[in-house]
């Protein structure tokens, strides 16, 4: 009896310690979109933003309805002079409806400091095009220190 209570503790420990580490990297909110498709997960690795630097952002989206692909991923960054910039990650492909596809990318942080807000949008292959899934995240740079907002 008390092996089953330790090993079923251990197994609690490990799940405890699975979920905490996914809490680390998965930052943002979701924002509008049709909903066509579902963001189970928005991690970036490494998190907290270094200005200059390079993090793999890896998304993992659900699939809501028939006939529904992503043509292009768009990696928009609103700057402290209310500019953007874009980045984008052509897929141009169909998934079947309930399926679960992960995307992966490299963004590059901006070097100058200040506030931040990058917008990840999937956008449809129907003509017009629409954004099916939207995430936000916010953060700032420093110079020699950097925290997050969101």
């Amino acid at each position: 009896m008390k092996v089953f209570i330790v090993v079923a503790l251990m197994l609690s420990l490990i799940s405890a310690l699975n979920q905490v580490s996914n809490l680390k990297t998965q930052v943002g909110q979701v924002c509008e979109s049709t909903g066509y498709i579902s963001i189970n997960e928005f991690d970036v690795e490494p998190w907290t933003p270094v200005a200059a630097t390079s993090s793999i952002i890896t998304i993992q989206a659900m699939f809501n309805k028939p006939d529904i692909g992503v043509g292009v991923i768009t990696y928009g960054t609103l700057n402290s002079f209310q500019q953007w910039i874009y980045e984008y990650q052509l897929v141009n492909s169909a998934f079947p409806q309930y399926s679960i596809q992960t995307f992966q990318y490299v963004i590059y942080w901006p070097s100058a400091p200040g506030n931040y807000v990058t917008q990840v949008t999937l956008g449809g292959i129907n003509v017009p095009p629409s954004i099916d899934a939207c995430w936000i995240i916010s953060y700032s740079l420093t110079a020699g220190m950097n925290s997050t907002s969101s």
